[in-house]
């Protein structure tokens, strides 16, 4: 890639992936597992510092698991 692309283009290309809400079949057995397996798990959005508090932890030139 010669040219980054510019702040307009990028959030426009995650908007159209996730900007548009969407409705699963739930009567689908496998979705109704994950939802009784994990009922407490709701979406919370991620803010600025709670970004930078979980890269303050991480080390830098590590891979998050053992390279083979």
């Amino acid at each position: 890639m010669k040219n980054a692309p510019d702040k307009e283009e990028v959030e426009n290309f995650w908007r159209e992936i996730y900007g548009k809400e969407v409705q699963h079949n739930g009567e689908v057995h496998w979705i109704e597992n994950q939802y009784q397996q994990n009922p407490s798990k709701e979406w919370s959005p991620v803010c600025e510092k709670d970004v930078i508090d979980a890269l303050r932890t991480t080390l830098n030139w590590k891979a998050p698991e053992e390279t083979k």
